[in-house]
């Protein structure tokens, strides 16, 4: 009875705590500006620049991001040229060239809809060296779950002279459906597809999102030497026919690596008491009418390096892709009835059959458009 009775009093306390519980909303969090939020680099040459142009929320906000529409964005080089960028749509603002040098300063200047001007401090051009090679390796036992392929980057600036790295890539892949199927059924007839119309090869696309960066400083030599980009684990669809990286490097200064470092910190490493905890980012863009209004974000501008790397599953072991669930019928037209989809012709009146997403990638969220680069 004694035991029942401390049980009792226990949970009627932890009940009367939950009552008297009431959420805290500091007012840093329920009274957010909306803070001009500048996101983007300075691609110097034919590649193409996207700036993006937002406004800070609320945490209790669940819109993901404010965009800044309407607004005039323009680089400035020293010499006086001027580089509009054109919007693009949902905050977004581009231009696919901008012809300014290695050492040359610039400055981006930026006008909102409401009439306030925002100007970058000046910025130097960098000439980020070339990529020395994007290379991989498979590891086939792994102790901890991490069997799968990993993918690296290796670079060096003969003139020891650039020190801060960073890098972006965009992954596509070509992934099949189960079954290559030949025909459609309509207006209860077999009609065959056309070359266009086959739903058996797809292709999909991926931007990288984190920030990658990397120091040589500290070293005797300004050598990058495989430096981690992607980790795929084993069984993935990405090398299931194959897979392609594309790895833009560009080069930073001191400052733009502290402020990004800074970041990546605050967004990607936070979670526990143990990680780095949130701190204030001092960008290098300022409010020309207000001085003491905060403005995020750090614009540099280089030279960008790209390098493609391709693998194909036949050179890698034992990867164990498979698709699931994917029975492949025999019957007549009654099964299309059954919502199942024709594949090829078996007799007279027999076909084979399957459910769509067995014959049709796209369904996967790829497309069936081969981009031109592929091999």
């Amino acid at each position: 009875m004694k035991l029942i009775y401390h049980i009792a009093l226990v949970v009627l306390l932890v009940g009367t705590v939950e009552e008297c519980r009431e959420p805290y909303l500091p007012p840093e969090i329920q009274n957010v500006k909306n803070y001009l939020v500048v996101d983007g680099t300075l691609h110097i040459g034919s590649d193409s620049t996207y700036i993006t142009l937002s406004r800070t929320r609320s945490l209790q906000d669940s819109v993901p991001n404010i965009p800044e529409l309407n607004a005039q964005v323009t680089v400035v080089s020293q010499n006086g040229l001027r580089f509009d960028l054109k919007s693009v749509g949902n905050g977004v603002y581009a231009t696919d060239y901008l012809g300014l040098s290695p050492n040359e300063r610039c400055q981006l200047w930026i006008s909102t809809a409401d009439g306030k001007q925002y100007l970058a401090d000046s910025i130097l051009v960098l000439n980020s060296p070339p990529i020395d090679s994007v290379s991989w390796k498979q590891d086939t036992f792994s102790v901890d779950n991490k069997k799968g392929v990993y993918i690296y980057v290796t670079t060096h600036d003969p003139n020891n002279s650039t020190w801060y790295y960073r890098w972006e890539y965009q992954e596509t892949y070509e992934y099949h459906a189960k079954y290559d199927s030949y025909l459609f059924w309509k207006n209860n007839t077999y009609v065959p597809r056309l070359p266009s119309e086959h739903t058996y090869a797809c292709w999909k696309d991926h931007v990288s999102t984190e920030l990658m960066l990397a120091t040589s400083v500290g070293l005797q030599q300004d050598i990058i030497f495989e430096n981690p980009l992607v980790f795929i684990p084993q069984g993935s669809q990405e090398l299931s026919v194959l897979y392609s990286i594309l790895v833009k490097q560009t080069a930073l200064t001191r400052e733009a690596y502290d402020y990004l470092q800074s970041l990546r910190k605050n967004t990607e490493l936070t979670g526990s008491i143990f990680d780095p905890q949130p701190s204030q980012n001092t960008g290098n863009i300022r409010c020309l009418e207000d001085a003491n209004e905060p403005v995020l974000g750090y614009v540099y501008a280089s030279t960008v390096q790209k390098e493609r790397l391709y693998i194909s599953y036949r050179v890698i072991q034992h990867w164990g892709y498979f698709i699931m669930g994917c029975e492949l019928l025999t019957g007549d037209s009654t099964l299309a009835g059954r919502g199942l989809f024709p594949i090829e012709q078996v007799q007279r009146t027999i076909y084979h059959w399957a459910e769509q997403s067995c014959v049709d990638c796209t369904l996967d969220g790829g497309r069936t458009i081969k981009p031109g680069y592929w091999p």
